[in-house]
């Protein structure tokens, strides 16, 4: 240990330029993954929060949570079957600064509702609770918004991070509220569990089908669409980083032969000698994941509520793990040389 703290304090602008790369790697792959995963809350947050497993959908609606409507006389039917939450919406437009925004008006049920970071849960008829990127439209609690359509108006009661549904911002409001909308209809139905049974019988129900959370969220056109090409380029991006740090290590640890040979001259063994490897090299990844994760919560608390950008505790903790894996690869791919170096020959003798 002390002989690689030694090597890295005396080759300090060598090592900061190695510390420089691996930061600017794990620095693009955790942007890109942020980028991703802000653009797929964008689509699912909302659903995801209400944490059910089992909806009921309208048979004709392709699994599309907009597409589906269910009869009162239907939900009944169901709710005989399975007492569930049933979920109403309303797709509305209202007036902000930068033009009509639509909006997904949503019935709040005892099980379903969000939790506000700001005020407080519609209580009356005329409240109304936003997603938090409404408020870079100038919107604060108190405020009124206006329905495009008609004389309408709400009042905002409060605010709830990631309620969205794809790409459209959920607006809360409790049974009254969503009576006096234009075009409000039952949905979906949403259960925590269902047994086969009562799956077995809602389906048989008129017009209904059961189907998981997934379904519905991989029947959203926009999820798929976008997920797919940006999941590619975050795997693209980890092969990259990984074959370039492995073949950079590597390459350092070749060009340290002649002074490996010295120490093995003078004594050294091949255990010490790679246990230093793997210490210099485990301090100087750690040191530019390290960076590249503060400088990417920085970026995330400057950033505009209304831009797509999510950290992913776990795929944050994937790719630390990833890149010091990597890392020692390179090295150890070299060990069998580092193990295999003859002292008279790596420092020029016969």
């Amino acid at each position: 240990m002390k002989l690689a703290l030694k090597e890295l304090t005396y080759y300090k602008f060598k090592y900061l330029l190695v510390t420089l790369i691996l930061f600017l790697l794990a620095f693009l792959v955790l942007f890109i993954s942020a980028l991703a995963q802000g653009l797929a809350k964008e689509n699912v947050s909302g659903i995801e929060q209400w944490n059910k497993s089992t909806y009921v959908i309208a048979s004709d609606a392709d699994n599309n949570l907009s597409q589906s409507n269910i009869t009162t006389k239907t939900d009944e039917a169901v709710n005989t079957i399975a007492k569930g939450d049933t979920v109403k919406t309303a797709m509305q437009k209202i007036d902000t600064k930068s033009g009509k925004t639509d909006l997904m008006f949503t019935q709040m049920t005892n099980n379903i509702k969000p939790k506000p970071t700001e005020g407080h849960l519609p209580q009356n008829k005329n409240e109304v609770l936003l997603n938090e990127k409404l408020k870079s439209e100038g919107f604060k609690v108190g405020d009124e918004i206006k329905l495009s359509e008609g004389d309408q108006s709400f009042k905002i009661s409060g605010f709830a991070d990631n309620i969205m549904f794809s790409h459209t911002s959920m607006a809360y409001v409790n049974k009254n509220g969503m009576d006096t909308l234009k075009g409000h209809h039952i949905s979906v139905i949403a259960y925590d569990n269902l047994n086969d049974h009562q799956k077995n019988e809602i389906n048989d129900v008129d017009n209904v089908k059961v189907i998981s959370q997934d379904d519905m969220l991989n029947a959203i056109p926009s999820y798929n669409a976008e997920q797919q090409p940006l999941n590619l380029m975050i795997v693209f991006l980890f092969v990259i980083s990984a074959i370039v740090i492995t073949a950079f290590f590597y390459v350092m640890t070749i060009q340290k032969t002649s002074q490996f040979g010295i120490l093995k001259a003078i004594g050294t063994k091949n255990k010490s000698l790679i246990a230093s490897l793997m210490f210099q090299i485990l301090i100087i990844t750690l040191v530019g994941v390290v960076l590249s994760i503060a400088v990417i919560f920085i970026i995330n608390s400057v950033m505009p509520v209304s831009m797509p950008f999510y950290i992913d505790a776990n795929l944050m903790m994937l790719m630390v793990a990833v890149f010091i894996v990597v890392s020692l690869i390179g090295a150890v791919l070299s060990l069998i040389k580092v193990t295999k170096i003859e002292p008279l020959e790596a420092i020029g003798g016969e």
